[in-house]
């Protein structure tokens, strides 16, 4: 869908026309009750969508609408069309993990606005790991959500028809995709203006990746993948901004970037970021070794939430071994087979998960959009030391995927080099 996509009514909403808004929606008046006395605040940093909360009385509501630009970068353009793509994300995955997501009360193809549920008292997750907050629940609830949300729109569980049809639904979200393809596989190994890291403690650094060709054919093997691979149905922005957190709940957030695509692209942004949080932590440090049990803390959640997914997305294909990729017909004399695929296939979805993280990893330090964890350490020379070690593991998660064998082997390695000292 192009971003001249533009509804005949579409105005950005503002505190006074939201009012009018809601007096014309009755879906919304009915969860609100009595609107003659609402509350209204704008809340966000409205880059990408303008978010209002709305409260009357005891009743609080989420009214989210897209914008049709990046506001930090007026000339580029975006497709208003995100927010059925969104919308329509949580409608089919509220079949499965409706507990996992907000709840989604209305949405506008006019205006394109989305009126869900206010989280309240969550905060975003990477805020919270800034804090050095534990979630003690958050790997039971991701692993839950990523093993469901990625078996039930596969072929492993639909069957042809039924597949074709929900990808046809998301296929034209190619200029979000679009972002994908260049911020994260194509800008961070070349020059582009929009590109930026902490110089000039990393412009060496920055220098070898545009010149390591073993690391731009391994992303560019993992962008053909992401092209080509159309195995489930993605959040296709899974990081810890996306995910809004108490101490014991856990809900995903802003599936704009939905399409069908290879399952360990959102395992892997999953990782990527712990990974980052990980690494971003001896900033955020007022004594030293004062983080250290909580930087344990983060790299039992990435054992955790792989562990944890690799056994609930097994068990899911047990239950239902339904889909047209392996018909269980097929298999009747000789059982054993597919249990061997079975594992086969989650130990490929892994190797996908690893490299995907690394590239994830290195647009997040030497591309457009930065991480907070990264960028609120305020001592620049300290800043760059965690993203030179992090940055270092995401190249080897590329170049050297097969190193990785399972994932305490990815947890060794960003151990080892957590230990390294860097000097500029």
């Amino acid at each position: 869908m192009s971003t001249n996509f533009r509804p005949k009514n579409y105005e950005p909403l503002d505190s006074t026309t939201i009012k009018n808004f809601i007096e014309n929606r009755e879906q919304i008046k009915t969860i609100l009750g009595d609107t003659k006395e609402i509350q209204i605040e704008e809340v966000g940093d409205g880059n990408l969508n303008l978010v209002f909360f709305v409260k009357s009385g005891t009743k609080s509501i989420c009214i989210k609408q897209p914008l049709p630009y990046l506001r930090v970068l007026k000339d580029w353009p975006l497709t208003l069309k995100r927010s059925y793509y969104e919308a329509e994300y949580m409608k089919i995955h509220s079949k499965h993990v409706s507990k996992l997501m907000p709840v989604i009360y209305d949405f506008d193809s006019e205006l394109c606005t989305i009126t869900m549920e206010k989280l309240s008292p969550h905060i975003i997750m990477r805020q919270g790991l800034i804090k050095a907050i534990r979630y003690d629940n958050f790997a039971e609830d991701i692993s839950t959500f990523m093993s469901k949300t990625l078996f039930f729109t596969s072929d492993l569980y639909l069957n042809a028809a039924e597949k074709k049809e929900l990808n046809s639904r998301f296929i034209l979200n190619t200029e979000l995709c679009k972002i994908t393809e260049d911020l994260i596989f194509t800008d961070p190994y070349m020059y582009n203006k929009n590109n930026r890291w902490t110089s000039p403690n990393l412009d060496k650094q920055k220098n070898d990746i545009e010149n390591n060709n073993d690391l731009k054919i391994a992303v560019s093997r993992l962008k053909l993948k992401f092209l080509n691979e159309n195995q489930s149905l993605l959040h296709g922005d899974l990081h810890t901004g996306s995910i809004m957190t108490t101490e014991n709940d856990t809900k995903v957030i802003d599936p704009e970037f939905a399409f069908f695509g290879p399952m360990g692209f959102d395992v892997g942004a999953l990782i990527a970021n712990l990974l980052m949080s990980f690494f971003s932590q001896n900033g955020y440090e007022k004594n030293i070794g004062d983080r250290s049990e909580y930087k344990k803390w983060i790299l039992e959640t990435i054992y955790d939430v792989w562990t944890k997914f690799e056994i609930k997305f097994t068990k899911l294909w047990d239950e239902f071994p339904q889909g047209d990729a392996y018909p269980p017909i097929m298999f009747e004399n000789n059982k054993y087979i597919i249990q061997d695929e079975k594992k086969l296939f989650l130990k490929n979805i892994f190797k996908d998960s690893i490299g995907f993280a690394g590239a994830k990893i290195i647009r997040r330090i030497f591309g457009f959009a930065h991480n907070i964890d990264f960028e609120w350490i305020e001592n620049l020379e300290t800043r760059a030391g965690c993203e030179n070690k992090c940055a270092n593991l995401g190249i080897q998660m590329q170049i050297n995927t097969d190193n990785f064998k399972d994932i305490s082997s990815l947890i060794d390695m960003a151990e080892k080099l957590d230990k390294d000292s860097v000097s500029f």
